[in-house]
């Protein structure tokens, strides 16, 4: 556009999460949906910044534990959180079928859309379902303190697609 106007601005640049909190928030209303999710890399960084010391003593988080035990300091534990905070991040994104599974205890994958079936997942996985489940745990938490939109993107986009219709 710069090359053929001579001017490139105003432009409104968004990731699809960003996108989708704008207009979840737009249709379902801002009682409804915070200004921004609890489950943003930023917060939920911070979230695990917490709880990883407690989490990674359960025998359901060993390989975290594993992980942390080579080098217990903040700054290891900042990079596992962040590192964390992105992947469940893009889960939100682009499976959000596996989250829905992880949350009603289906500890599996499913396959891609269209392909039948779902793989359990590998034992050395595991500790992401029961991290998913212990979000969820802790947005419920929110919920009943009065917090709008705590609940997972894939949750607030059923709502959206439903209040659509």
């Amino acid at each position: 556009m710069a090359e053929r106007l001579g001017v490139a601005a105003g432009f409104r640049i968004e990731l699809p999460a960003q996108f989708g909190w704008r207009a979840w928030r737009a249709v379902l209303g801002a009682a409804a949906v915070p200004a921004a999710s609890p489950l943003d890399k930023g917060p939920l960084t911070w979230w695990l910044m917490r709880r990883l010391p407690e989490l990674a003593r359960q025998p359901a988080f060993a390989p975290l534990d594993g992980f942390l035990s080579v080098d217990p300091s903040p700054l290891r534990r900042l990079e596992l959180a962040r590192r964390l905070a992105d992947l469940f991040d893009q889960y939100q994104v682009y499976r959000p079928d596996w989250l829905d599974d992880w949350a009603a205890g289906r500890d599996q994958l499913r396959r891609q859309a269209g392909e039948p079936g779902a793989v359990p997942l590998p034992a050395g996985q595991a500790w992401q379902a029961a991290l998913w489940r212990a979000l969820l745990a802790e947005l419920a938490n929110l919920a009943d303190r009065g917090q709008p939109g705590a609940a997972p993107r894939p949750a607030l986009h059923r709502r959206f697609i439903q209040a659509l219709r």
